[in-house]
C-alpha cells in the first residue's frame, strides 16, 4: 500500500506547475553531476518553451535533480512543467510558459546518478 501511495505522489509531484523565480523537481546528491545545461530566452508574453533532453548511447545516467533559474528578473512569472520522463529516467522533456511582457533568459540544470553500480556507490558511503 506504502508503495502505491508513494507512486501516487511521485506522479502529483511531477505534474506540478510552479510560479516563481526558481523551480527545483527532485534533490541534489553527493554523487550527482551536471548532464546538461541550456539558456532560454523569450521575449513573447504567453510563449511556451519545451526543453528536451535525451542522452547520448554511451552516457549512463538517471536524472535525480531538475533546475529552471531565471537570470532576467527578480520575480520570474511562468510556469514550469515535466511532460515526459524527468526524475529517475534518462530523458525528460519540460514545459517553460512565460507570463511575461519582458524579455526572459532563463537557464535549465539537470544532473544525475550513474546508473551502473549505483547501488554498489551508495551502499560503500554508508
Amino acid at each position: 500500500m506504502a508503495s502505491m501511495c508513494g507512486q501516487w505522489l511521485l506522479t502529483i509531484f511531477l505534474s506540478v506547475e510552479v510560479m516563481c523565480y526558481s523551480v527545483q523537481f527532485g534533490i541534489m546528491h553527493s554523487l550527482s553531476v551536471p548532464i546538461y545545461e541550456i539558456e532560454i530566452y523569450s521575449n513573447k508574453c504567453g510563449d511556451n518553451v519545451d526543453v528536451e533532453y535525451k542522452q547520448q548511447a554511451n552516457s549512463g545516467f538517471h536524472i535525480n535533480l531538475i533546475l529552471v533559474i531565471d537570470e532576467s528578473h527578480i520575480e520570474w512569472k511562468g510556469q514550469a512543467s515535466i511532460l515526459t520522463g524527468g526524475i529517475g529516467y534518462n530523458f525528460t522533456t519540460l514545459r517553460l510558459k512565460y507570463m511575461q511582457p519582458d524579455v526572459a533568459k532563463v537557464i535549465v540544470l539537470i544532473y544525475g546518478l550513474p546508473r551502473l553500480g549505483l547501488h554498489a556507490l551508495i551502499n560503500s558511503k554508508s
